[in-house]
């Protein structure tokens, strides 16, 4: 049974510990308010942002570990209860911090330009805090917002995962939990993946009273802090300032995405004729291209992932094996576990968590690679801050996606007709889902913050996004089960825009891979470093820098669908013989 050792971060023991250290240090963060003025010396202000930054390893540890528990099991109430407190204590200590941020968004530009180019360990962070200045409210204010989302935003999100991690499905007289039905989405029987969807999407269209309520009470919040409140022009251009990315960038990758949607519905008139089909509709659309079944087990894909990462850089292997060997993962499917899987980053220089579900299919391995590339990413930044050691989102999918490819990859090279065919039709399966699915989810997300500030209905909800499924799939075939779809998306729900990274990271990694294969081993260290970078600087200036990449080009995100074209050439040659 392979489940994470959550000792590496401290022992559930010292809890009361930590959080007494936690305060000292924060009783002696707040004794430096009245050293803050215009004549500050850099020393000093380093020295400051030194105890600011010992404060926030104490705040990560309790607050991953806290998750990382509940996780296990999200309807223990010891373990909602453990979070919910350990999210009250946070949020008192940062309320108690908020000065020293807003003091230096106050500063004259010409005394904060000072302390930042003395202090060029912090320059990317302190750069970064400044353009959030004119969106920051005063200090009371900030702290009635810090305490608003404990039992506001942060409790309906909460409750959308308490709620939908409870819901079990009948199969053949067991009871199923939701990653062992959406395994079903991929069976070759085209019965039982009609089945499993109407199971799975049937639930939560009758849940939709209650779950379209939290994502109105989400969006609301979103709107009501973000825009009235803090003056964002837009609910997207929050996210994407975080990103720091442009919104005229953000808007290009979508107009391009959906200008290249005519591609993919090529690629699945071209997957209907290679399973032989006499129709294809949106239950199909992750159909298998059926070879003879193989088990995928823990240990084989750990064994292959591994030995992967070691083919393209030694450096890569070892920092996978250094999460497995510190048995940092959680592989095993449980009742009441969190669905999917996810890396959860520590602190520099300490391996992070991923939890998995595995449960043994191809899919299960590509999941490894993609997960492991988050902790490749993030063991790679182990000499930066705490503070920017994390990528912004849409880097963050860069090391998981071009993991993804260098296994794709591999497999191709290594396989027969059959299995590069089954390989390609995964590939792209996988490319529709990363780019042009999660791009969609955006584009709605776009939409019904507009729709809900209007008081739209969950019906209209629901219209607004068969209309963008009907523009994805064209004339496919789309059972109205489907409508409701936006509601089973945690995404939307715990990070409102997010799902634009995978679109960026995806695109991004086609054209990475691109100069590896014309590059060859000299690419290599070109790669390490962008991910030794973290989120140290813009995504704009690393891509710059390391690789020589415009983001702001609409053909460099074109290109991408350029090698996404080769692909389904690629396919259609291997299938016509």
């Amino acid at each position: 049974m392979v489940v994470w050792n959550l000792e590496d971060i401290y022992s559930f023991e010292k809890t009361d510990e930590l959080v007494h250290e936690l305060k000292e240090k924060v009783s002696a963060f707040t004794k430096v308010r009245d050293e803050l003025s215009d004549t500050i010396s850099p020393g000093r202000f380093v020295e400051i942002l030194q105890l600011e930054e010992s404060i926030e390893v104490l705040t990560t540890k309790l607050a991953v570990y806290a998750n990382m528990w509940f996780c296990e099991n999200t309807s223990d109430s010891k373990r909602t209860s453990h979070m919910a407190k350990v999210e009250q204590i946070l949020t008192e200590q940062s309320n108690s911090m908020l000065f020293f941020d807003l003091w230096f968004k106050q500063l004259p530009d010409k005394k904060a330009n000072e302390l930042t180019n003395e202090n060029t360990q912090y320059a990317y962070l302190l750069k970064q805090s400044r353009k959030f200045k004119d969106f920051t409210l005063k200090e009371n204010e900030e702290r009635i917002i810090n305490f608003k989302d404990i039992t506001g935003c942060n409790t309906i999100t909460k409750l959308y995962d308490i709620i939908t991690s409870r819901y079990e499905y009948e199969w053949e007289g067991e009871k199923l939990p939701l990653e062992q039905m959406t395994k079903k989405f991929q069976d070759p029987n085209a019965k039982v993946r009609k089945e499993a969807y109407l199971k799975v999407q049937g639930r939560y269209k009758k849940e939709q009273p209650v779950l379209s309520e939290l994502y109105k009470s989400i969006v609301m919040d979103w709107r009501n802090e973000n825009m009235t409140i803090r003056g964002y022009k837009s609910p997207i251009t929050v996210r994407n300032l975080g990103n720091d990315i442009p919104d005229e960038v953000i808007n290009t990758l979508l107009n391009v995405i959906q200008k290249n949607v005519p591609i993919f519905q090529e690629y699945f008139k071209l997957k209907q004729k290679i399973l032989k089909m006499d129709t294809f509709t949106r239950f199909d659309l992750y159909a298998p291209y059926h070879i003879e079944e193989k088990e995928y087990s823990y240990d084989y894909c750990k064994s292959f992932v591994l030995d992967t990462y070691k083919q393209f850089s030694q450096e890569m292997h070892d920092m996978a094996k250094t999460i497995f060997d510190r048995e940092h993962v959680h592989s095993e499917i449980i009742p009441h576990k969190r669905s999917g899987a996810f890396c959860q980053p520590l602190l520099p220089g300490m391996s992070p968590y991923i939890l998995l579900n595995h449960a043994g299919k191809l899919t299960d391995m590509f999941t490894m690679m993609h997960e492991f590339g988050h902790g490749i990413h993030e063991s790679s930044s182990k000499d930066k801050s705490v503070f920017t050691f994390q990528s912004a989102l849409p880097m963050a999918e860069t090391a998981s996606i071009f993991g993804e490819m260098l296994l794709s990859e591999r497999l191709l090279k290594e396989s027969e007709l059959e299995e590069k065919t089954a390989v390609l039709v995964h590939q792209l399966d996988h490319q529709y889902a990363s780019i042009i699915r999660q791009a969609y989810f955006v584009i709605f997300e776009n939409k019904a913050h507009d729709l809900i500030t209007r008081g739209a209905t969950t019906e209209e909800l629901n219209s607004a996004y068969r209309t963008f499924l009907e523009e994805q799939f064209g004339d496919m075939e789309i059972d109205h089960v489907f409508d409701s779809e936006w509601s089973y998306i945690p995404h939307i729900h715990h990070t409102p825009f997010y799902c634009y990274a995978y679109s960026f990271g995806n695109l991004l990694v086609l054209s990475l891979y691109k100069m590896y294969e014309e590059q060859g081993e000299s690419f290599v260290p070109k790669y390490l470093e962008i991910l030794k970078y973290g989120g140290d600087a813009s995504p704009a200036d690393i891509l710059k820098e390391t690789v020589d990449v415009d983001i702001a080009d609409p053909a460099f995100w074109q290109g991408g669908f350029d090698i996404i074209k080769n692909e389904i050439e690629e396919l259609r040659r291997l299938v016509n013989g």
